[in-house]
């Protein structure tokens, strides 16, 4: 790193002798143009340098990450939460009051529902009459399409 950085100013050094001394006219042209390609080159020769050379990362980044797992459980947990509210509101303006949401997700870092559970037990309504609206109004709310409908009446 030393050495390019010497590089760099014995190049600056040249060119401001090589700006004195040569004379103006046609020749002054050409000479600042072979300079401009020096500079380039003594600039970028380190990337060459790099891409030539195998970098070990692994001394930059000797610790190991790890995912934390409880702060990511608890991120899903509330999303959970969150999606049973929203189909238990969707259930509560279509007119489905008293209905009970249980959401079974995937136990994994990545937030996925598996499968939808709605209990109208509690409910005015038969299974066999709300099933069909029951399961747009999860698929809309959620988009799962595995939606189970319990009447325990």
């Amino acid at each position: 790193m030393t050495g390019w950085i010497m590089s760099i100013v014995g190049v600056v050094v040249v060119g401001v002798l090589i700006d004195v001394l040569t004379p103006e006219g046609e020749s002054n042209k050409y000479v600042k143009g072979v300079y401009a390609l020096i500079v380039v080159l003594v600039i970028a020769s380190p990337i060459a340098k790099a891409l030539r050379s195998d970098i070990d990362f692994s001394k930059y980044f000797e610790e190991t990450f790890e995912t934390d797992s409880a702060f990511i459980d608890g991120v899903n947990d509330d999303r959970k939460e969150s999606d049973e509210q929203k189909i238990t509101n969707s259930l509560n303006l279509r007119g489905y009051e008293g209905a009970q949401v249980v959401i079974f997700a995937a136990a994994s870092n990545i937030y996925e529902i598996d499968r939808v559970n709605v209990d109208i037990t509690l409910t005015d309504k038969t299974k066999d009459e709300c099933e069909e609206d029951i399961r747009s109004i999860v698929k809309s709310a959620v988009g799962c399409d595995d939606v189970r409908v319990y009447d325990n009446k």
